[in-house]
């Protein structure tokens, strides 16, 4: 398989660079933030070597572009750096994984670009299993016909909550993704008491609780989706501590988990299931506001998710678009 090197500098750097890596490798050269760019999405790079030495003002700006887009941020950068503590710093926090003198030493050139393949390698076999396991949740979903495209609303409704709420890029990707995760570990439970059209029982509702736990044990190997364990494991819980698995309240239940559980809740009450009335849009946000003066969630988040829904144009806006469920209405519930 031939490996191709995003190489972006100078004349001068290129040159030097391309004599120690003494044509091992496929080389796609760069001098500028927009030729790298074009470069990323037509040779799409195993990884890159950036001069970012004082005297290439573009070096940091190639770095913010790789790191700052979700499709290339996981890409490998070698950097040559001016010599000194200071500059070794700043090459790293403009995003090198490895930083070498200039002109760089064949060997050590070679041998960190070894290293950096073996770290991407290994990274796109931790990809791999993060797509089993996005299969796996979409299994789930397809275990009950009524929810159907609910994890990617839950996500979507979460994302825009998120942005009105000003969470950062990292965060609201966190939620897209816990939309689609939350719910995995009712891969673990019983399809007969997913699918019950009616009120759980007590035993059944002790293993439907268990679904966060079961979630988070199999997210919880990938350190890719470590950030998303609060969110799955806690998008039951109430602010006051009534909730599963943990009763956690207050300021423990951070807002992230908060938005998602929000999203989930709307977007379950709002839809069409065997087990309760689906609600308009101003129906459904009235109930989250009920529940928020009972101490369980948030008036404000329960506004952002009002204005995101609306942004999305998500839920009926009017009663009589609505059928009625198949279940009798003293066995509806809303989870």
């Amino acid at each position: 398989m031939e490996i191709s090197v995003l190489l972006a500098g100078d004349l001068e750097f290129r040159t030097a660079v391309n004599a120690a890596l003494d044509g091992r490798y496929s080389v796609v050269e760069v001098e500028s933030v927009n030729a790298a760019a074009d470069a990323l999405l037509a040779s799409k790079p195993y990884l890159a070597c950036i001069d970012l030495r004082s005297s290439s003002p573009a070096g940091v700006a190639i770095c913010g572009r790789i790191k700052g887009a979700a499709a290339t941020r996981l890409l490998p950068i070698l950097a040559c750096a001016d010599s000194g503590q200071e500059a070794l710093i700043a090459a790293l926090d403009a995003g090198a994984d490895h930083v070498l003198s200039y002109p760089p030493p064949a060997a050590e050139l070679q041998a960190k670009m070894r290293a950096a393949l073996r770290a991407r390698l290994a990274t796109e076999r931790l990809e791999d299993t993060s797509q089993v396991i996005f299969a796996l949740a979409n299994a789930v979903e397809a275990k009950d016909a009524y929810t159907e495209g609910h994890t990617e609303r839950v996500g979507a409704l979460a994302v825009e909550a998120g942005r009105l709420a000003s969470l950062d890029e990292e965060t609201r990707e966190a939620l897209r993704q816990g939309g689609v995760l939350h719910d995995i570990g009712k891969i673990g439970i019983p399809n007969e008491i997913i699918n019950k059209a009616g009120l759980l029982t007590q035993k059944e509702r002790i293993v439907m609780n268990k679904h966060p736990i079961i979630g988070e044990r199999i997210c919880e190997p990938l350190k890719s989706l470590r950030s998303l364990l609060p969110i799955i494991r806690w998008h039951h819980e109430k602010l006051d501590g009534t909730g599963y698995p943990d009763g956690i309240k207050g300021s423990a239940f951070p807002v992230p988990a908060q938005i998602l559980q929000l999203a989930d809740i709307y977007d379950a009450i709002t839809t069409d299931r065997p087990y309760h009335r689906a609600r308009t849009r101003a129906s459904a946000i009235e109930f989250l506001h009920g529940e928020a003066n009972k101490g369980w969630r948030d008036h404000e988040l329960v506004k952002l998710i009002g204005t995101a829904a609306e942004n999305l144009n998500l839920g009926r806006t009017r009663d009589e678009d609505i059928p009625p469920p198949p279940a009798p209405i003293g066995q509806w519930r809303t989870e």
